[in-house]
């Protein structure tokens, strides 16, 4: 076992949209139902909805636009707003207009999801642009952020670092070129990377994927173990539920991740029955966070 493993609780964000349920992608594992289930920024009851639902994160996302950018800039004092009352904010930027950069640093953390190739672009994204331009703006990303750090030492702590997501199988269940993407993510400054998976939802073009193989989840962790040495791995807490998701949480826990979020209760039970001296009520492989696992 992962000496350093952790079972992470994370108290479930609110996920708010700065598009309401606008996209012009349509991508074929969302087709809007995830926005659906998202608050409006422009909700003047947003503020007190966080007080009474107790949060302390917020997900700035929305839908995307055809260049594959999340225009999360154009409610900048929606935003302010939410952080003014003390809220921690995660942001998913997708493609970001250079010019927009300085909005970064407002942020606690900064999640991009990371595709390994132009089909996943074109199959799943419904996105017409070159997979080299969005690299090339990820790294630009990467380097404004660790320039302001060098330039506010005193601040460094308060900006943000990338943390890339993969999402694996999210090519219908398939090979989504995930070992491409970790190459990619080799280049960038990060402490961690987290992986989700794809889940299979009612109204989506992917409602009867199959789940990722065990084979095939183990070769994509035994390699970006590999190609991302002293970084952390997060299993993020987009899985499949059920029966699928303690399968999947053995799996993880077999491959020695860092950390596995919001666990199945099945899978719990059992490796504490398993490692009964490791997980007694005074040891730290079991904790319980505020907010998204990206500000871990």
């Amino acid at each position: 076992m992962n000496k350093n493993f952790k079972l992470i609780y994370t108290d479930p964000v609110l996920s708010v949209s700065t598009t309401k349920d606008y996209c012009e992608l349509n991508c074929k594992h969302c087709n809007k139902k995830y926005l659906k289930s998202m608050y409006d920024i422009d909700d003047e009851r947003l503020i007190e909805t966080l007080k009474v639902k107790k949060k302390s994160t917020v997900l700035i996302s929305g839908g995307s636009l055809k260049d594959g950018s999340v225009p999360f800039y154009k409610q900048m004092k929606n935003i302010e707003k939410i952080k003014n009352n003390g809220y921690l904010l995660n942001v998913h930027t997708g493609f970001l207009p250079t010019q927009h950069f300085h909005y970064l640093t407002f942020f606690d953390s900064i999640s991009i999801d990371i595709v390994g190739d132009q089909i996943i672009l074109k199959e799943v994204y419904n996105l017409d642009v070159d997979i080299s331009n969005l690299k090339d703006n990820i790294l630009k990303i990467d380097e404004f952020l660790n320039n302001a750090k060098s330039k506010n030492p005193l601040l460094s702590d308060k900006i943000p670092k990338i943390v890339p997501h993969i999402t694996i199988g999210i090519l219908n269940g398939m090979d989504s070129y995930e070992e491409k993407a970790i190459d990619f993510i080799s280049k960038l400054n990060i402490d961690k990377v987290v992986f989700n998976f794809l889940i299979p939802t009612k109204g989506t073009f992917y409602a009867k994927a199959k789940n990722v193989e065990i084979k095939r989840l183990s070769e994509i962790i035994n390699y970006a173990k590999s190609t991302l040495p002293g970084k952390k791995i997060y299993i993020g807490c987009m899985r499949p539920f059920g029966k699928s998701r303690v399968e999947l949480d053995f799996a993880c826990f077999d491959l020695s991740v860092d950390a596995i979020v919001n666990p199945s209760k099945d899978f719990v039970v059992q490796i504490k029955k398993l490692y009964q001296g490791d997980f007694s009520k005074d040891d730290n492989f079991i904790e319980s966070k505020e907010g998204c696992c990206s500000l871990i």
